[in-house]
């Protein structure tokens, strides 16, 4: 018999194991082989169940604001949500909020571009 075909038992239970299971009112099967898998498997097919594999990641643009915009306005500003595919971004001095106002377009561009005009189809600022 091959390694990979023996079942695998659970040890003889103590007491302790017993009053919980009994606590929580269920019992545990013997037999474990089956529940030998990866984390990364179970994730992952968890989330392919739930249809979560293809959505988008608003982490990513979080991420890439630093890189698509300069220096300065990135220190001053940053991304706060994406909600119904609109990109909030957080704001420190009004100066900032005019220029990037008066660049709204070119930096909507440069985010359609990168994640698509599917995931992002608006820009907004906000102080605070």
């Amino acid at each position: 018999m091959a390694n990979w075909d023996k079942k695998l038992y659970r040890p003889k239970r103590t007491r302790r194991d017993r009053a919980l299971a009994q606590l929580r009112g269920y019992w545990e099967p013997q037999d474990v082989s089956e529940f030998e898998h990866t984390a990364g498997e179970a994730v992952s097919k968890a989330m392919g169940d739930l249809g979560l594999n293809s959505r988008f990641n608003e982490e990513q643009v979080f991420e890439a604001w630093n890189e698509l915009v300069s220096d300065f306005v990135a220190t001053n500003s940053r991304p706060v949500a994406l909600q119904r595919k609109v990109l909030s971004i957080q704001v420190l001095h009004s100066t900032v909020h005019y220029e990037l106002e008066r660049m709204k377009g070119q930096i909507l561009q440069k985010m359609q571009d990168q994640f698509g005009a599917e995931n992002i189809r608006e820009v907004r600022f906000r102080l605070g």
